[in-house]
């Protein structure tokens, strides 16, 4: 969203890949711990309908227990369109702190829409003994949807068969910014870094987390990264990189590149002109990392 800053937590609900474990919300020991209840519930997201020109579009998140109209919770998706971890998220909030009173408890039946972005989830919620029925409409949702637009103050009031029609959609694609970009070359740096270690199955690793790989760098992406990042408060960093030559071949390890990297991609810099050159910086110390590793460079376009 607008104004907050790139981080772990956007960085994982960012991928379309499902992260679950002691980051996450999903932690399944706790929610196997939950009674086991009859109830029902039904669970998606929505475009809300006055955010549709903003530049960053707001996606709500709505869980609904069929029987009583009960909503266990209700969030806004962090980075929209929502991922399967958006998904992960709202459901584990409403089974562990039901925001409408409930108890605590894991619903035997779980209805979701059918989407393509929900597979991975579905195994982890049946190994918790949550039967989950995948289906085009979900009534108690559309229901509760339809009452929260026609209560907002959007440009034009949709009626309810419209909004019915608009919740069976695909999820948008993300719209390319600059903002797009940068957490998709921090996604790229983190499974770069990632591939330094080896595997528990390969123990052979493509390359040492302490591999040094030299990158010259010109007088002004040094001083982008000396005083438009973090890079600034760091005790080894910042001396090694204001002691460089402007032209000459920069030594550090994959992993203080990494943080260059990504403190270049989270910069706090207000305005395009700073941002998109942060991004470029980033960008060509990723391509000289990946021609360097022998690895796949991040598919950017900057």
């Amino acid at each position: 969203m607008s104004g907050q800053g790139t981080g772990r937590d956007e960085l994982m609900e960012w991928g379309d890949q499902l992260k679950l474990g002691k980051s996450s919300a999903f932690v399944k020991r706790n929610l196997r711990r939950l009674p086991s209840t009859e109830a029902a519930f039904e669970a998606d997201f929505f475009l809300d309908a006055t955010s549709a020109r903003k530049r960053f579009q707001r996606w709500m998140g709505i869980v609904v227990e069929r029987e009583f109209g009960g909503v266990p919770a209700m969030e806004e998706a962090r980075l929209g369109p929502p991922t399967v971890n958006d998904l992960a998220s709202l459901l584990a909030h409403a089974m562990l702190r039901p925001s409408s009173g409930e108890d605590h408890q894991r619903p035997r039946t779980i209805y979701l829409r059918d989407r393509p972005q929900w597979q991975e989830l579905l195994p982890h919620l049946r190994q918790l003994r949550i039967e989950v029925v995948l289906c085009e409409d979900l009534p108690e949702f559309d229901e509760a949807v339809i009452d929260w637009m026609q209560r907002m103050r959007a440009e034009r009031q949709l009626s309810a068969d419209e909004i019915k029609a608009a919740l069976r959609q695909p999820f948008s694609k993300r719209k390319p910014s600059w903002f797009t970009k940068a957490m998709d070359l921090m996604k790229w740096t983190e499974m770069m870094v990632k591939g330094a270690y080896p595997s528990r199955q390969d123990t052979a690793a493509s390359h040492g987390p302490m591999r040094v790989v030299p990158i010259p760098l010109s007088a002004d992406e040094l001083g982008m990264i000396l005083t438009k990042t973090t890079i600034a408060k760091t005790k080894k960093l910042r001396p090694r990189l204001e002691a460089a030559v402007e032209g000459e071949a920069i030594e550090l390890t994959v992993g203080d590149w990494s943080r260059v990297l990504l403190t270049l991609c989270g910069t706090t810099e207000k305005g395009p002109l700073l941002q998109r050159r942060s991004l470029e910086i980033a960008c060509r110390i990723g391509n000289e990392l990946a021609k360097t590793l022998g690895i796949d460079a991040p598919e950017l376009q900057t």
